[in-house]
Parts: C-alpha cells; structure tokens; sequence
C-alpha cells in the first residue's frame, strides 16, 4: 500500500491577501489568528479524472493466483490554527512571521476488499477477514480505520514585502505594484516511515507553500472617493516557488511488513525533489458596503482620517493556477522511483477563493474579522491532489509608537 506521504494539503500562498500589494502603515502592527480546516479524498491523473489517493494493492497467494484486491479510498482532514505577525518598517516596506501549528490530523483509510481467485485449498474464494488472518500469520496487523496525529509545528515562513515607488501615471490611474519575497524554516516534520497511513507537516507534505517563493504582484483601483478609498480592486500577482530535495528515511517492515517494508530494496533513505511551481493569481475585491464612520484612537480622533480607513464590509474572490513541475525520486530502485513520479508528472491545480472580510477600524475599533472558503476540485487539475479548506479569524492592528 502506498503510504500517506502521498496524502497532502493544499494551503493558500503565506504571504498573499486579499488586495495583492497591502502593505502596513510604519510602526504599525497586525497580528492575525485563524483557524483553518482541511480536507482531501482524491488526486487528478493525468486526464483530469478524480482517483484515489493511494493506489489499490493487490495481494497474490504463492502459487496459487490472486487472493484479492486491498483497496483504500483515505480522506485526510487537518485542523490549523495560523498565526501571523506583520511590521510595517516603513510605509513602503512590511515584514512577517507565519507560524502554522497542526492542532490536529486524521487519516480515514475506507479499505474495503475484492475477493479474487478461487482458492482450492479454501475451497473458495478468499474473503476479508481470511486475508487480513493470513496477512496476521506473518506478522501483519490490520489496518486500522483511522490514524491520527497530535499537535505538530508546521514549517514556519519568514516573509517581506515592498511597495514599488509609483509613477505619476500610476498614481493618476490608481495603480500600485510591489514585489514579496517568503523563506521557509525546516520546522516541519516528515511522516512516520514505518505506519502504514500517516502524514507529516513540512511544506512538501502539506503542499501548500515553496520553500522560497518570490512574487511580484499589481493591483488597480476603480471608483476611488475623495479619501483615497476605492469599492472596486482587480489584483494579480505571478509567482516563482522553489522546493529543496527532502531525505526520508525508508521504512522496514517494523509494525507493518507486508504493506510497508520497502528498505530492502529502495535503501535506508531516498531523496525526493518535488519540482517547483510556476503560479497566478487574478483577484477582485469589491466592498458593498462603507460602513459609518467615526473619530477615535484609530483615527487620531480625526474624523477625515476615519474616512480614509477599509471599508466595513469587503468580498474578494480569487483564481490561482499552480504550474507544477516533474518530480524525481533518488533511491536504489530505479523502479520505486518512477512507480513515484509517475503520481508527480508535469501538470496543474486550480484554486478558487471567497473571502468576506468585516473591518471595524472606522468606527474605532482596531479589528477585522475574515471567513473565507477555498475550493480546489471546482476545476480539475492534472497530477495534483485538490484541498477544501474552510478559514475564519480575527485580525488586529496596533500601533505602540
């Protein structure tokens, strides 16, 4: 059975918000907290067909044909709590910390089991639980239904972004370009080589964020009042994800030696470099709503300034497309390896968003709250594995000098 390493989720590029370009006000502040809950069932092929994540195992008896099919249908679920902190250094220039914390994770498996050839020494054909005995009598437990896994730091990412200086046209045109640049810290961990179904947190597991990404992204404003405040944003930003190669360590058989000892014949360890991405992002961000406004400690208890804060009420809806790369798999079976990549060909994922975002900052409260729903099967993608997250959190802003 193919292990859960191949069972990942997809999270939304660390760095990238709701208007492409934001950046902080210096000396200002912005912690953000959310919880995010993932969930995966299935992979694309090659022809942009839904199969399952782990591939179906079919046992033979020695000498005496197939005894049956062990198929697995896993659904992966993971809740996260994310916590993010921005500086603004200057009014051009914003750094972060992303600290992604795995509060929980499960792995279903749904096995279910095909009889296969008629056994004559049975008498029939060999059934489930006559399997499961056999496989017992050397050794091998059954699978359970569910494996599930602990709080686990995730790999936390450094990033910094830089609001270009604009032209006079951009300025007139209410343009704005800028350009971030994201590291990620190995913090993360790998799966545990010798279960038979578990996942691990680094970012290649997760698939969710390059280990170094570089972006430069552009947003256009429409119908901006007299305060600077627009209703209607389009963004894009374009993006490069770099993946280093990862070393695993094999596993050998120790709980699991029928559906799980590959040591003998791939090595102690072997090297996966996942490819990198290409990606894209279109936005729009529309704010329906203004919202009353009034002076505070926010605003400097200036009531004009109070006017050119967010708007209280925004929706955003976004379109990412992820370029994937080959994949390559270094061990001592040339045939492990491409029975590997084959899962990781050249190919695409398809990324739609839904972001409502309610800001209290006009009326004098440093606080934003945020749902947003991120689907990754609407549109079919090829050899990548779509996530379903659904997040909610509290942002607040502060400024201490």
């Amino acid at each position: 059975m193919n292990r859960a390493l191949l069972v990942m989720v997809l999270l939304v590029s660390t760095v990238s918000s709701a208007m492409e370009t934001q950046v902080l006000p210096k000396n200002t502040f912005s912690f953000d907290f959310s919880y995010w809950r993932s969930s995966i069932d299935k992979q694309w092929n090659g022809d942009r067909k839904a199969i399952s994540l782990i591939e179906d195992n079919r046992r033979y008896e020695p000498g005496a044909g197939l005894q049956g099919i062990l198929r697995a249908r896993p659904k992966a679920e993971f809740d996260f709590l994310f916590i993010q902190a921005l500086y603004g250094i200057t009014d051009r220039l914003t750094a972060g910390i992303y600290v992604p914390i795995v509060l929980r994770s499960q792995v279903s498996t749904n096995l279910s089991w095909e009889e296969g050839d008629f056994q004559s020494q049975l008498g029939r054909r060999y059934s489930e639980d006559d399997f499961w005995a056999w496989a017992g009598s050397l050794g091998q437990p059954r699978v359970p239904s569910k494996w599930e896994g602990g709080v686990k730091l995730s790999d936390i990412v450094l990033g910094v972004r830089y609001l270009l200086p604009e032209f006079e046209w951009m300025t007139t045109h209410h343009f704005r370009w800028a350009t971030t640049l994201q590291v990620a810290l190995p913090t993360g961990t790998n799966f545990d080589p010798e279960e038979a179904v578990s996942v691990g947190t680094n970012l290649w597991e997760l698939h969710g964020a390059g280990d170094v990404e570089a972006h430069v992204s552009a947003d256009k404003a429409f119908f901006v009042d007299e305060f600077g405040v627009n209703r209607l944003n389009i963004g894009a930003d374009v993006f490069y994800a770099f993946f280093r190669p990862r070393q695993y360590t094999a596993g050998k058989g120790l709980k699991n030696p029928l559906l799980n000892n590959i040591a003998p014949y791939v090595g102690d360890t072997y090297t996966v470099d996942g490819g990198d991405w290409i990606a894209g992002t279109l936005s729009v961000d529309f704010a329906p709503f203004l919202g009353p406004t009034r002076a505070s400690i926010v605003s400097g208890g200036d009531e004009k300034k109070a006017n050119a804060l967010p708007p209280m009420l925004t929706l955003s809806l976004s379109y990412t497309r992820v370029q994937t790369f080959q994949s390559d798999w270094q061990s001592q079976s040339p045939l492990w390896d491409y029975d590997r990549e084959k899962n990781w060909q050249p190919g695409e994922k398809n990324i739609v968003r839904a972001t409502a975002t309610v800001s209290l900052l006009r009326v004098g409260l440093p606080l934003q709250v945020y749902a947003r729903y991120q689907s990754g099967d609407l549109i079919p993608g090829r050899f990548s594995r779509p996530a379903n997250i659904f997040s909610a959190g509290v942002r607040l802003i502060a400024k201490f000098w």
